[in-house]
């Protein structure tokens, strides 16, 4: 019988080699590294469906479930759900993914609630950011995108620096003001970017 390592080789070299099959065979495996390379290879593949993802997006482990997310950017699913994932990698990756879906704004409620209430800061950093990507797109609500974002620049700097990139392409007075207070922010990194951002020397 076969390892969980080998196992595990041959799910990735499937993604490598052609072999959707073999990938696919490997997403009913029982260990959860085996799982996560499966669904990695049948992405790789171009092969992995929604029906696919979703499923492994309910995973008991962590891992796949970060990994469907991961891979279902340019699949029609709804992603929702993954940002109320218990684990923090997983609603990182979601938010990720949904500003990477920039074809679809709907989600900015839904983010603006992780950037404002999850604990994990690298969570509440990707929805500022993702929040900010989806702004861009002109059928996006964009008096809630700028308060989500206002919001933002009472957290830390790395998830006040993502709001002031995001603020800064809004032609809009509360906007612009945002992005001008910047310059006297506590963080020299924030000033720095709101001053690169203005064209006018950093404080």
């Amino acid at each position: 019988m076969s390892t969980d390592h080998e196992r595990r080789v041959a799910a990735v070299t499937a993604g490598h080699t052609g072999d959707v099959d073999g990938a696919r065979a490997a997403l009913a495996d029982g260990n959860a590294s085996v799982r996560a390379a499966a669904v990695g290879a049948l992405h790789r593949l171009g092969a992995l469906t929604a029906e696919e993802a979703s499923a492994c997006m309910a995973d008991p482990d962590a891992g796949v479930r970060k990994r469907a997310v991961e891979s279902s950017i340019a699949l029609d699913i709804d992603l929702s759900a993954a940002l109320d994932d218990p684990e923090a990698s997983v609603v990182e990756a979601a938010a990720f993914a949904l500003g990477e879906r920039d074809h679809d704004p709907s989600p900015i409620d839904l983010l603006a609630r992780v950037a404002a209430q999850h604990d994990d800061e690298l969570c509440r950093e990707s929805a500022v950011a993702a929040i900010g990507a989806l702004g861009a797109n002109p059928h996006a609500d964009h008096d809630a995108v700028i308060d989500a974002l206002i919001a933002a620049l009472d957290d830390r700097a790395t998830i006040r620096r993502r709001a002031i990139i995001g603020l800064h392409q809004f032609d809009d007075p509360r906007a612009e003001a945002s992005v001008h207070a910047a310059l006297e922010d506590k963080d020299r990194q924030v000033r720095a970017l709101a001053a690169d951002l203005l064209g006018v020397a950093a404080q």
